[in-house]
């Protein structure tokens, strides 16, 4: 535990200066923050907690309207030169191609190169505050780790998360992800993919598996990532499911956005698809592998299938990123739901992404 409290003294040590970087950017004018989706809710909930108000969203596709969330009006890139004066713009938008295309687009407009600030780094910025309040589930969490790297990865993932440090030295090849050397397959396979994508996670699983599994189950909710599944998994054999992964049977809003990012939405934005509990859909196919990256329904897709968990213990691999506290309620869920489970947690991207934890059964091989 001295390691884990050595950062933990690190994090309430330095996290109020990320915050100083933070109210920086802020400090000259009124905020704007460009990009009223996700990622600018994130940076107005953290301006807000500093106690800074914002000005209005600005976005190119949501302009002239009023945003549902926080009251504020979202302009127009072209009105916002006219409308506010001196405004300090925050970039808010996951992509760099975006970002960049928006500082173009601003210059173009006539603002100045120092009114405009990058703000990728904070998207998944925590505070001290939240430390404070969560320091026993982290620490609960961190001494489940099996063994001492996954350890030293925790803690790294830690201090990426409230000090926004390099983490590139615990990283690993990125063609390992969601299958570490902890995860032993066999020829009797049952894969379930929560969130196949493209089919890509399932051609690696046929990788590994020289070709030789049982089945492969595929649940991909986006109806345009069907073709691309079909194309890509051509003769080998799989059956999909094109409903989202859930806690239950029921119907919800799903935001696509034709990248691994498509996610359930919290309001009413996208169209509504079907879910489905793993234990009411695929427990008699008595899967031994499930991976799970569903961009935040984890949580709720691990409650759906807490029998098939306690009956016959699969391989877990599950990303632990997409949500501020899933990175310690998730391995407490699982250890909850079936003891006998020994958790690994590797990095694969030297950011907040890509975080991935391993629950193997304690009765089944593992390369250590």
């Amino acid at each position: 535990m001295d390691r884990f409290n050595c950062v933990a003294e690190e994090i309430r040590g330095q996290a109020d200066k990320i915050k100083d970087r933070l109210l920086d950017k802020v400090k000259k004018g009124k905020p704007v923050i460009f990009g009223a989706g996700d990622c600018g809710h994130k940076i107005y909930d953290l301006l807000c907690g500093c106690g800074i108000q914002v000005s209005c969203f600005c976005d190119n596709g949501m302009g002239d309207s009023t945003d549902e969330t926080t009251g504020l009006k979202i302009i127009k890139p072209e009105k916002l030169y006219d409308t506010i004066i001196h405004p300090e713009i925050l970039v808010c938008v996951g992509e760099e191609k975006a970002y960049q295309s928006i500082c173009q687009q601003l210059l173009s407009l006539g603002f100045d190169e120092a009114q405009i600030h990058i703000m990728n780094e904070f998207f998944y910025w925590q505070t001290r505050e939240y430390f404070e309040e969560n320091f026993e589930a982290y620490r609960e969490a961190y001494q489940l780790m099996e063994d001492g790297f996954s350890r030293q990865v925790y803690l790294e993932k830690m201090r990426k998360v409230f000090l926004l440090s390099d983490i590139s030295q615990i990283v690993s090849p990125r063609e390992e992800e969601y299958f570490d050397e902890k995860v032993v397959l066999t020829e009797n396979e049952v894969f379930i993919d929560c969130g196949g994508f493209d089919g890509d996670s399932a051609l690696q699983f046929v990788k590994q598996c020289n070709g030789k599994y049982q089945d492969i189950i595929i649940f991909e909710p986006e109806l345009s990532k069907k073709a691309a599944i079909e194309k890509n998994m051509g003769d080998n054999r799989y059956q999909l499911y094109s409903l989202g992964v859930w806690s239950k049977n029921t119907k919800l809003c799903f935001k696509a956005l034709g990248t691994s990012s498509s996610h359930v939405s919290e309001g009413k934005e996208g169209y509504v698809i079907e879910t489905a509990a793993l234990d009411e859909t695929v427990y008699d196919r008595k899967p031994t592998y499930i991976k799970m990256d569903i961009e935040g329904a984890e949580q709720e897709a691990l409650k759906g299938c807490r029998k098939i968990i306690q009956t016959y213990k699969p391989k877990l691999a599950v990303c632990i990123y997409h949500k501020p506290d899933d990175l310690y309620k998730i391995p407490i869920m699982i250890k909850e739901m079936n003891p006998e489970y020994k958790l690994y947690v590797r990095q694969y991207a030297n950011a907040w992404f890509d975080t991935v934890l391993y629950a193997v059964p304690s009765d089944q091989g593992s390369q250590v």
